[in-house]
């Protein structure tokens, strides 16, 4: 089954404290044929600096190493990504900078698919949340 969609940061945490959930099906998914599973690089700085601080920098580089070798794309900052996010912002100013990255991030590769339970891409237009399943 080829998926498409874009993690969030929030699904690293579910992954790395239950790998035997559907979050691990996903990550399986990354690296078969048709399938796109992207991340924004701010997603590295978002946990570095949240997971860094319980599990270590050690520990969170092998976590992002492991997703990158499993077939998760880190897609880095565009002009067209950083655009997008601004006017999301601009839209919605309690939209934190991340999350319009990650969701523009999303809308530009993964028709707007993100995996996340964080209530503030329920508000994006174009957004589709999933969480809990694959």
């Amino acid at each position: 089954m080829a998926l498409v969609g874009c993690l969030d940061t929030r699904f690293y945490f579910a992954h790395a404290q239950d790998e035997a959930s559907w979050t691990r099906k996903v990550v399986n998914e990354a690296s078969h044929r048709g399938s796109l599973i992207v991340s924004s690089t701010i997603t590295i700085a978002e946990l570095m600096s949240a997971m860094g601080t319980t599990v270590g920098l050690e520990t969170t580089q092998l976590r992002v190493n492991s997703a990158r070798l499993a077939g998760v794309n880190f897609i880095p900052l565009s002009e067209k990504i950083a655009s997008k996010a601004g006017e999301m912002i601009l839209k919605n100013s309690d939209l934190p900078m991340a999350d319009a990255v990650i969701a523009a991030t999303a809308l530009d590769l993964t028709r707007g698919r993100v995996y996340t339970d964080d209530p503030h891409f329920q508000k994006i237009t174009g957004i589709h949340v999933v969480w809990g399943r694959t």
